[in-house]
């Protein structure tokens, strides 16, 4: 009985001696991909083969990069938002989303690109077709990367409620946007529901 139990943990031992030798485990473990690294078309990954894996990130977005002479047109969201502590919606974000022939996004980053934004309420002519109305808020900001013309990238550019002037019972209206690129040439988009308070 007694050879028996020994020559299994014996067996045992040598099992696990041969499972960690064999290239079962591993010492480096599993390496995960951080956010940039799965969005940035701009970024390069390489992985040291040392005891402790090592993920390298080079940034290119330092230099400007993209064609801006593809873009054709150019469309624009809005989303409601809060970037403060509170549970509230503080604003919202304008996301101009500068787009090819084929409607497809155009990717750049490295540059900051100028953004006038006015936003009007709306109302219904003798007609009964919505058109705008009452200017709300007007301004500009800049956008950095074709990333702030996707809603769901973050990013954006921030207009809070409180800066908005709106009619007593209007709760959407119309954002038009103009992007100005380095070249000069301007493209304007409109969004017919953006949200005017929280």
């Amino acid at each position: 009985m007694k050879i028996t139990t020994k020559l299994g943990i014996i067996v045992t031992v040598i099992v696990i001696i041969f499972t960690i030798f064999s290239g079962c485990t591993s010492d480096t473990g599993p390496t995960q991909a951080s956010a940039n690294q799965i969005s940035s078309p701009t970024q390069t990954l390489s992985t040291s083969h040392a005891s402790t894996a090592k993920i390298t990130v080079t940034q290119t977005t330092a230099q400007p990069m993209g064609d801006f002479s593809v873009v054709t047109h150019m469309d624009v969201s809005t989303i409601k938002a809060h970037w403060t502590s509170g549970a509230e919606d503080d604003g919202i974000t304008v996301h101009p989303n500068l787009l090819d022939a084929k409607g497809q996004t155009v990717m750049w980053s490295g540059v900051s690109l100028p953004v006038t934004i006015e936003i009007y309420s709306t109302k219904f002519d003798a007609n009964y077709k919505q058109v705008k109305d009452q200017l709300v808020y007007k301004g500009s900001g800049t956008i950095s990367s074709w990333k702030d013309g996707n809603m769901f990238m973050g990013g954006g550019i921030q207009v809070p409620f409180s800066e908005m002037n709106v009619p007593a019972g209007q709760n959407y209206g119309w954002t038009y946007a103009t992007v100005t690129l380095p070249n000069g040439q301007s493209y304007s988009g409109k969004y017919e529901m953006t949200a005017l308070t929280a």
